[in-house]
């Protein structure tokens, strides 16, 4: 199967360049290709994409029109020269892009949107009808598209997304001394990730614990803002702030739990990287994804979003009694299901679906 994923404005360094990247890995090791063309270049780091079949827009811009009067010669190329089985595409403003250079190209071929954004990021929603399948990272999301007009139901997958489990390194747990918690993402005062509201729930903890912090800062400011209410709160001696790390995990000598403080997501990763090296987490319960990978009690809980209360009573449990850890094999376990090799086909076998079931179609050469 030859697929087409079509990507837009990205730093290189968030969820969405992972889950490309790991769909990419897994074809190949398959059979299958994976070829991706970028709308626009990287904004921040053009790594993400190294050793795949990685194509960009020349002059692309993040203006979305931009994007679209710029790539649809491209994405024409494209269609033509590989013959994609499927074009899949990150964006809902992208889907009726593809559907013209599918017709320009002459293929009849689906459209698939691989969605992964929360309802509570602001998109073109109602370019979703056009897509002839639907691939969900999160159960609301997947309720959520199948709610909206013209979009059928037998037409969304549910296929949260995934991270390489294999030949990963547990990340040790501290035996004895303070509780070692770890905040692995964008730190940002509000806005999504609320990192002051960790910060301000852990100043009601009691007891010896320490917290660090891998992270960019990506609004001008931030960084003071968060540091200055760390001395405020007179827990600044507790906090390590490691910065970003293309290996956040190999920065780790010690994690107890992690901690995720959103008010919103489309399918939180870092919960499951996290919990396949052993660290449960404790988690805000969120739209969405958190409530799809948490299991209360076997590899971590969740708190109401924007409750610091309730964060600050479950982290003084922990510190308390880190007895009540669940041990990294039943963490590690309870996330299999969310292995790479087990996405990719769940992501295949929803492409096959649309195909064959959508556009009468078989997967035989030449088609």
């Amino acid at each position: 199967m030859e697929i087409l994923v079509v990507v837009g404005t990205l730093t290189g360094r968030g969820g969405i360049e992972t889950c490309v990247r790991s769909l990419a890995e897994e074809a190949r090791i398959n059979g299958d290709t994976v070829r991706v063309l970028a709308l626009c270049a990287s904004t921040v780091d053009g790594s993400w994409h190294q050793g795949l079949a990685y194509s960009e827009v020349e002059n692309g811009s993040t203006s979305l029109k931009r994007q679209v009067i710029r790539g649809l010669p491209a994405l024409v190329r494209a269609c033509r020269e590989h013959r994609p089985d499927a074009v899949v595409v990150i964006y809902g403003s992208t889907v009726a892009l593809a559907r013209v250079a599918l017709a320009l190209a002459g293929l009849r071929r689906p459209v698939m949107a691989w969605l992964h954004f929360s309802s509570m990021v602001k998109q073109r929603t109602r370019l979703l009808r056009l897509a002839h399948g639907h691939i969900c990272i999160s159960r609301e999301i997947a309720q959520e598209t199948a709610a909206l007009d013209g979009v059928r139901a037998e037409s969304v997958h549910l296929v949260h997304n995934g991270t390489r489990m294999d030949s990963l390194e547990p990340v040790a747990r501290s035996q004895d001394g303070p509780l070692r918690m770890v905040h692995v993402g964008r730190l940002m005062v509000g806005e999504q990730k609320r990192t002051d509201d960790l910060l301000r729930s852990l100043a009601g903890v009691r007891g010896d614990w320490r917290l660090q912090l891998v992270g960019t800062f990506p609004v001008d400011g931030d960084r003071q803002r968060l540091q200055a209410l760390a001395e405020q709160l007179g827990i600044a001696s507790r906090l390590e702030w490691s910065g970003w790390q293309a290996d956040p995990w190999g920065t780790l000598e010690q994690a107890d739990l992690l901690v995720l403080c959103s008010a919103f997501e489309g399918f939180p990763l870092v919960l499951i990287e996290a919990m396949a090296r052993g660290i449960p987490c404790v988690s805000s319960d969120c739209s969405s994804g958190p409530s799809d990978i948490i299991r209360p009690g076997r590899n971590g809980w969740l708190y109401p979003p924007g409750d610091n209360a309730a964060l600050t009573a479950r982290l003084q449990l922990l510190v308390d009694d880190r007895a009540l850890l669940p041990p990294p094999a039943t963490v590690h376990a309870s996330v299999e299901r969310f292995s790479s090799p087990r996405v990719f086909r769940r992501i295949r076998s929803a492409i096959e679906h649309t195909i064959e079931h959508r556009l009468g179609l078989s997967l035989s050469p030449g088609a």
